[in-house]
């Protein structure tokens, strides 16, 4: 193959174009057989016709290891290009991290890995880097460059918040941070836009109107997965008709960065402040300051250059997606924790077989795809998180074992940054996390064993985006392709009907006082409630004991409400089991006459699949709502885990259950979502002045099949 860069005068215009394909671990594995059949592959077979067009390719570490075994046509095939220099490939994060979020080592290690396995495979190593959503800030230049990269891409619109008007930019600019260089290329949003969304007339026009160098590196399931792109981009031809028209054109070259770099010199130096895409600023903001964006920028499009001024608005910061959700930032302090004890494990044995598998599990754990929520992001995606808390609970395990730690141990602070001292409990096979703030509530009760995270609820919260649905979504498909912003498809009719809003986060071991003879919501307690503790602050004293560890949390009397009561929860010393005793005493001048209530929030695998089911007569689905009266014991089974949570109760107690389901938008439009079940035990009390009560409640978790 010749190379234009140096064997024809200097063109017009380079256009340096790549694709990034990434699938998240935990991804359904017909989701991403489909990716390839109609994405992936069928690009690089329609870019093999074409030998003089030059791209790159990013494919994540995940999506790596997920076609070695199930496609490895697709990795033979980008060796072939590879081999007959027409594709340049790029590296990244192994498992497509944030890399801003991740300890100075991690952000160094997982970049040198991707480097390390694509020279194994392809026998080149990667000069450039695909940084995972486009989140940049500024320290990243150092670590980068220091794993041996040379160059990365981000968005016109980094250039344009440094003052850098879009249009003008070209080729690549050169950044540093304490004297440590890095090349950055724009990637082109008026391009990304363009393809395939507009006729192959428009993009080739565009770019033959512009100087120098235009990137565009964008997502590899444009070209075949988005709705409609499989049909557009290859039955009527679009990328076809693309790649004819960029051979043909005479003012239109295209090019790897690699050889851009070699024969060019930078167009300029740029400090880029920390920013993702466009869209990715405003999913981070909260749904109230997003809607406050949004008024801004119509009002701002009214004005004569509205357009112009609007550009000019930005949204939010990526890490307060942490702080918008506290079930990524649970996530990503427990990455924290681990990551700094198996680096500090691996300094002293480096080839200790434990401590590597725990640094890959916890690499994966990092993977951005379930810390955040847009169109694209999966936090709402239950099989997503699932993934991510088992990984950690893996790279938990293996530290264990490690470092030969089998006995019960616990650990107090504040675990998630918010201000308030969290409880960390840890046995042979259970990790439980307690939030005293919270009405000593779980968020956390991890199963080493399989392993799995069974309180891992997504808490239900406005979204910006439902204002939408009651607007009026439309349902089906659309006839013409538009860009995946633009979906507004419903999956089901009457989805806004399903929005509810939690008041404060789901949990495990959630108390209520219920009155004595008025419906309760399973779902929501909190409607109907005389007293609601997940949102009181319980004192809590811990006492080891022969047994295990007891956990004592007291919440004291209010002059409203004259109530005092003690949970105490047992964690076993090895079994994968708690004791829960309840004790309320009666202050009051009166009978107390209402329901003492505890709900569970539980995330098993599915609501309705099959072999996800409760142990009452029928097996009861788990997506489904029920109740039964005077109840001694219940099982919620996970056939497909391999896992059962088991209750038994002292004395029998009233027993309802059912769905936890969200409402949020992919690529695919709005769709309900199936996060979990509640499960609401209740008794009857009925105490004089002076007057207490007892229950208990024994939850286990067991291995089945």
């Amino acid at each position: 193959m010749s190379d234009p860069l140096r064997s024809e005068p200097f063109p017009p215009l380079y256009f340096l174009f790549g694709i990034h394909n990434h699938q998240p671990v935990g991804n359904f594995d017909e989701v991403i057989r489909d990716a390839h059949d109609r994405a992936y592959f069928p690009f690089l077979q329609l870019m093999r016709e074409f030998p003089d067009i030059r791209f790159t390719v990013h494919t994540s570490g995940t999506l790596l290891s997920l076609l070695e075994s199930s496609r490895p046509a697709y990795l033979d095939l980008l060796g072939e290009l590879v081999d007959r220099g027409q594709v340049e490939l790029l590296g990244g994060g192994l498992y497509e991290p944030i890399l801003s979020m991740l300890p100075y080592h991690d952000k160094i290690g997982q970049i040198q890995a991707l480097s390390e396995r694509l020279e194994r495979r392809f026998g080149t190593p990667p000069r450039g880097m695909w940084l995972a959503e486009r989140v940049w800030e500024p320290h990243l230049t150092k670590p980068i460059a220091e794993a041996g990269i040379r160059y990365v891409l981000l968005d016109d619109s980094h250039f344009e918040l440094a003052g850098l008007a879009p249009d003008e930019l070209s080729g690549y600019y050169l950044t540093e941070e304490e004297g440590v260089e890095l090349a950055v290329f724009p990637i082109s949003q008026k391009v990304r836009y363009l393809i395939p969304f507009r006729p192959p007339d428009e993009l080739l026009t565009f770019l033959g109107s512009r100087k120098g160098a235009v990137t565009c590196v964008d997502d590899g399931e444009k070209f075949g997965v988005w709705p409609g792109t499989d049909r557009l981009c290859y039955q009527d031809g679009w990328l076809r008709r693309v790649l004819e028209g960029l051979q043909k054109a005479e003012g239109i070259r295209t090019a790897t960065f690699s050889d851009y770099l070699a024969t060019h010199t930078a167009t300029g130096r740029v400090y880029l402040p920390t920013a993702s895409y466009r869209e990715m600023g405003e999913w981070a903001l909260p749904s109230s300051a997003g809607q406050a964006l949004e008024d801004a920028k119509l009002v701002l499009s009214e004005l004569p250059r509205g357009e112009q001024l609007v550009r000019w608005l930005r949204g939010g910061f990526w890490r307060n997606f942490l702080v918008k959700y506290p079930e990524a930032n649970d996530a990503y302090r427990k990455t924290l924790r681990l990551s700094k004890n198996i680096h500090s494990g691996l300094a002293g044995r480096p080839n200790s077989r434990e401590l590597l598998a725990a640094r890959d599990a916890l690499w994966q754990a990092q993977g951005n795809d379930a810390y955040w929520h847009g169109v694209f992001g999966g936090l709402y995606l239950p099989h997503l998180r699932r993934a991510v808390k088992s990984a950690l609970l893996l790279a938990e395990e293996q530290l264990r074992q490690a470092e030969d730690e089998q006995s019960l141990a616990w650990t107090t602070g504040d675990l998630d940054g918010d201000g308030h001292e969290e409880l960390l409990v840890a046995n042979r096979t259970l990790t439980l996390l307690f939030r005293p703030a919270a009405g000593g509530c779980l968020t956390e009760i991890g199963y080493r064993s399989k392993p799995l995270d069974l309180a891992d609820v997504l808490t239900r919260r406005p979204e910006l985006y439902h204002q939408a649905l009651k607007a009026g979504a439309t349902n089906g498909e659309r006839e013409d392709v538009r860009t995946i912003h633009d979906q507004q498809t419903a999956k089901e009719p009457g989805l806004y009907a399903h929005l509810e809003y939690d008041p404060f986060r789901r949990g495990a071991l959630q108390e209520y006082l219920l009155p004595a003879r008025e419906p309760a919501s399973t779902r929501a307690p909190w409607t109907t409630a005389l007293l609601v503790f997940p949102d009181r602050h319980a004192t809590v004293e811990m006492e080891k004991d022969p047994e295990g560890l007891d956990v004592r949390c007291v919440f004291s009397e209010t002059a409203a409400w004259p109530i005092r009561l003690e949970k105490r929860v047992q964690v076993d010393e090895t079994k994968a089991e708690l004791k829960v005793r309840y004790r309320l005493a009666w202050r009051g001048q009166s009978q107390l006459d209402a329901r003492w209530a505890c709900q569970w929030n539980l995330s098993l695998t599915a609501g309705d699949a099959p072999g996800r089911y409760l142990t009452l007569r029928g097996q009861p689905s788990l997506g489904s709502r029920g109740s039964q009266e005077r109840l001694s014991e219940v099982g919620a089974i996970d056939e497909w885990a391999g896992v059962a949570a088991w209750f038994r109760c002292e004395p029998r107690a009233g027993f309802s259950w059912e769905p936890v389901e969200t409402v949020s938008l992919s690529e695919a439009g709005y769709e309900r979502l199936y996060q979990g079940t509640a499960l609401l035990f209740a008794w009857p009390i009925v105490m004089e002045p002076g007057g207490e009560w007892e229950a208990m409640i024994r939850f286990e978790v067991r291995e089945i099949g």
